[in-house]
């Protein structure tokens, strides 16, 4: 079975860097798509924590119906992530009723309510929640790897605040765990995100997320930013070591104090490889999302798992300003990244727009911040 994931596309999230708004990418990546035979949404498809659930789906689902109608009749899984979660609730709630355990791919068809929404924008293909994840071929498990934040030492607010509610939540993540452990600590935080997002007004002021505007801060001394800018840039930096410390100490954590490219992405494999590791799944290929780093490239060595398998990344379908300087080539965190996955050998990925401009892509952001929907 010839199977397409994608992950990270936040659509309509308020900094309009969702590029699936615009209808020329939109059809670059349908036209990849027209080809599978099962379709993986790897969790963060809708952004769920900038606007009330409603707001959100307005400009989701016409990406939904345009996906439907070019695909046909196959599966489409939706696998949630950190930010919408709130779609595999129903799944939860089904099984504490039941008294079950949330296994590594617990299944849930289309709820009353948003799900049954994207179902049937999604017509004619079948739409089924698979949380936290969902074993592909029998070497192959696929999750958005939003419970690797429990082991990322990058001081992202996140990362932070799941740090302080690991400490007083009870007895600490154990070396061999379950998925039922990560939920105690990360649903909580979810939760109060989902719920603060639906009091929001409907059309909201265009902003970057809190770990945007933090990096935008910290990146401010590239020649293309203000003498002011760089001078707040290089004070933040020179206090960030010291709040780093400050929080190792008072949650006992070992979060890092270096901020650069590389401590980035080599922290994000080693969390996704101790999460693979403590689940029990890093024998084979796994693949995640949620740090918008796809890989590994053909110019990049694989990324070993403990188990002796293979950890894959599938990008993501945003452009953040502050991730991406100009010129070329485009970083790793550039949009638009397809893995594909066949019925035998490794997942391989495709990146449909490695040709576009840094200019075009900012462009296109400042655009879709003035649209309350996504244009047709």
């Amino acid at each position: 079975m010839k199977t397409a994931i994608i992950s990270d596309l936040h659509l309509g999230v308020t900094s309009g860097g969702d590029v699936l708004r615009d209808p020329e990418i939109r059809a670059v990546l349908l036209e990849e798509l027209r080809g599978a035979e099962r379709l993986v949404l790897l969790g963060d498809i809708v952004e769920l924590r900038e606007r009330p659930v409603g707001a959100a789906l307005e400009h989701a689902l016409p990406f939904f119906t345009e996906l439907g109608a070019a695909v046909g009749d196959i599966e489409i899984i939706l696998t949630p992530g950190n930010h919408d979660a709130r779609f595999a609730e129903p799944l939860l709630d089904r099984l504490s009723l039941e008294g079950a355990p949330l296994p590594l791919d617990a299944t849930e068809g289309p709820t009353p309510g948003p799900t049954a929404a994207i179902a049937a924008a999604l017509s004619p293909a079948r739409l089924r929640i698979a949380y936290p994840g969902v074993w592909l071929r029998d070497d192959v498990y696929a999750t958005h790897g939003h419970y690797m934040d429990l082991h990322l030492r990058l001081p992202r607010a996140e990362c932070v605040i799941l740090a302080g509610v690991s400490r007083i939540s009870g007895p600490l993540l154990p070396d061999r765990a379950i998925p039922a452990d990560y939920e105690r600590i990360v649903r909580p935080l979810y939760g109060l995100a989902f719920g603060a997002a639906q009091g929001r007004a409907r059309r909201l002021k265009a902003e970057l997320g809190p770990s945007e505007a933090a990096w935008e801060l910290i990146a401010a001394d590239r020649p293309d930013r203000s003498r002011t800018r760089r001078l707040k840039a290089r004070a933040a930096r020179a206090a960030f070591p010291l709040a780093v410390s400050a929080v190792n100490r008072l949650f006992r954590a070992d979060f890092e104090s270096e901020i650069s490219g590389e401590m980035i992405f080599r922290t994000g494999v080693e969390g996704a490889a101790e999460l693979a590791r403590r689940l029990g799944v890093d024998g084979g290929h796994v693949i995640t999302g949620h740090t918008h780093r796809g890989g590994p490239r053909e110019d990049e060595a694989s990324w070993p798992l403990p188990g002796g398998g293979q950890l894959h990344n599938t990008g993501n379908w945003v452009f953040s300003t502050p991730l991406h300087n100009p010129g070329r080539p485009p970083n790793s965190y550039w949009p638009g990244t397809v893995t594909w996955l066949e019925d035998s050998g490794p997942p391989h990925q495709v990146e449909l727009l490695r040709d576009r401009e840094h200019h075009d892509m900012v462009e296109l952001a400042a655009r879709a911040r003035g649209l309350d929907v996504m244009p047709t």
